[in-house]
């Protein structure tokens, strides 16, 4: 009985080929001489037996060769195991032997042939055709009573041993092997086989191997029970001869690679890569999973991550450029180990998207205007940088925008702005911008809104009861100014009247007065005007009008 997902060995096929003819013929009423061609069966079985001996004495060879090519210390855990395996298979086949003889001694009252050698084949056995005696022995219906040799060597205690064989070797390995060795091992599972009878009804194993069976087939039985525990510990040393250099993946293509620590180098630094050789097998694609926006990747997130597919061992990795700025990913690859587990390896990286742009600068026109915030824009291709100017004040607003306020103390000086980048913990400097520190010039001042001179009627001057101040339109700042106080002097026919102070930027309510009973050509003039902003204060020009 096979494994589905183990398929049986050249060996195992004949020994199953030759099961089948000991079986057909047990089901036949044959005499001596016919019987004694179970002595061809069980002749073939020892040879195959022998050769299966010589191939575990190999493999524990090969093992040592292992220990002086890898070391004491990496092959020392499967070597105790091999020799636990060589102790487990050596007593259970020294039962099977022990049961032979105890069987023969019964039957044919010896267990030594003419030459006075212990028998050794079917052809030394003289009641080849009892099937009494070999029954009554082994007693698998388990209703006769038990000799005494036979006490520990019935079929029951032989199913026993069987089946803590097989558990011990299973045990062998760790839990994840288990199911694939006890699948290797299936021939031996004695507790979920199934057998039926002639007449298809089910039985035991003891029954089915052993009830009312010829002497001649019953050793043959036995010899075929040597073989599968031969078989049992050939595999299981095969086991674990690869599980000694299990993690070691082989490869069969070498390239050298560079790994660049950055795509990225200023003048003045240094280009560094690690140069590494590169080992793959292009027999094995792996299975490469990755995920945007993550340091790390679990196994257990697989489902939510991107598969990527490769061909001849390599997976390539092509990520679209779509938001600006530092890029992070991680991921994991997944790849079949050598002693056929699943293996996850994780890997993480980052990049820097930039914008396509360029920047054109009039150098003869870098100012900053004293006292206010001026703004400016600092990019460059990196994902962190910081700017510096001496003596200003600077503010961050976001997206590499800054406001720079220059005190008036630095009117007709230059300052330079300096920006660096973060280089892995390290400054590197990037660069900078010398600008002109000016005074903002001085608002222009209104009567109203837009009023500066000129013949104007009453009506004209009471609908617009205020002075007002503000930049010109070439003036590139948004700076509000406002109207702190100003004086009024009405002037009819050459005479002045005392002037009238006011305080703010509205026409007091004597201003508001002398308009309304002044007569045609009066000339209201506004002196002294104070306006302020962030920028201090300013004295404004005078105003002057004529009433129509």
């Amino acid at each position: 009985m096979g494994a589905t997902n183990c398929p049986e060995t050249p060996r195992q096929k004949m020994i199953g080929m030759m099961y089948l003819v000991l079986t057909a013929m047990l089901a036949l009423n044959v005499s001596k001489d016919i019987l004694s061609s179970f002595g061809v069966v069980d002749d073939a079985l020892l040879t195959s037996n022998s050769n299966i001996e010589s191939e575990i004495s190999s493999n524990y060879s090969n093992l040592e060769k292992q220990k002086a090519i890898l070391g004491e210390a990496k092959v020392k855990e499967a070597s105790d195991k091999a020799m636990q395996l060589q102790k487990y298979s050596e007593d259970m086949v020294k039962y099977v032997e022990e049961l032979k003889i105890r069987l023969l001694r019964y039957v044919d009252e010896t267990e030594f042939a003419e030459d006075g050698k212990t028998i050794k084949t079917v052809a030394d056995i003289e009641n080849k055709d009892n099937f009494d005696k070999p029954t009554t022995f082994l007693n698998p219906s388990g209703d006769l009573q038990t000799l005494s040799d036979a006490q520990g060597y019935t079929a029951a205690d032989l199913k026993a041993k069987i089946i803590e064989f097989r558990k011990n070797l299973i045990a062998m390995v760790d839990e994840k092997k288990q199911k694939d060795v006890a699948e290797l091992l299936v021939s031996l599972d004695l507790e979920n086989q199934k057998f039926y009878n002639a007449d298809k009804e089910e039985e035991t194993w003891e029954r089915h191997n052993f009830d009312h069976i010829v002497m001649a087939g019953t050793i043959t039985i036995l010899d075929k029970i040597v073989g599968e525990i031969l078989n049992a510990q050939s595999s299981m040393m095969k086991v674990l001869i690869t599980s000694i250099s299990a993690d070691d993946f082989k490869f069969d293509t070498i390239e050298g690679r560079a790994i660049p620590k950055s795509q990225m180098v200023f003048t003045g630094t240094n280009y560094e890569a690690d140069i590494i050789v590169a080992a793959f097998d292009s027999k094995q694609t792996p299975q490469v999973y990755y995920k945007m926006g993550v340091d790390t990747l679990t196994e257990d997130q697989i489902g939510s991550a991107t598969e990527l597919e490769g061909e001849n061992g390599v997976v390539k990795l092509s990520l679209s450029a779509g938001g600006l700025g530092e890029q992070k990913y991680a991921g994991l690859i997944k790849i079949k180990a050598p002693d056929g587990t699943t293996k996850y390896y994780s890997f993480r990286d980052k990049y820097v998207v930039m914008k396509p742009s360029a920047t054109v600068a009039a150098e003869k026109m870098n100012v900053f205007y004293a006292a206010i915030p001026n703004p400016i824009s600092v990019s460059a291709p990196v994902p962190k940088v910081s700017v510096s100017i001496p003596g200003c004040q600077l503010k961050g607003t976001g997206d590499g925008k800054y406001d720079v306020t220059v005190p008036e103390s630095m009117v007709g000086k230059t300052v330079k702005v300096t920006v660096n980048a973060d280089m892995g913990g390290k400054s590197q400097a990037l660069g900078g911008s010398e600008f002109r520190v000016k005074r903002v010039p001085d608002p222009t001042s209104y009567i109203g809104g837009n009023i500066y001179g000129g013949k104007r009627s009453k009506q004209e001057l009471m609908a617009n009861p205020f002075l007002s101040a503000r930049m010109s339109d070439d003036f590139a700042y948004d700076l509000k100014w406002k109207i702190v106080s100003y004086r009024v002097t009405f002037v009819v026919r050459g005479n002045e009247d005392p002037p009238i102070a006011c305080s703010g930027g509205a026409f007091s309510e004597a201003v508001k007065s002398k308009i309304n009973s002044a007569s045609a050509n009066t000339i209201v003039q506004f002196t002294d005007i104070r306006a302020e902003s962030i920028a201090g204060k300013r004295t404004l020009r005078d105003l002057m009008v004529r009433i129509k």
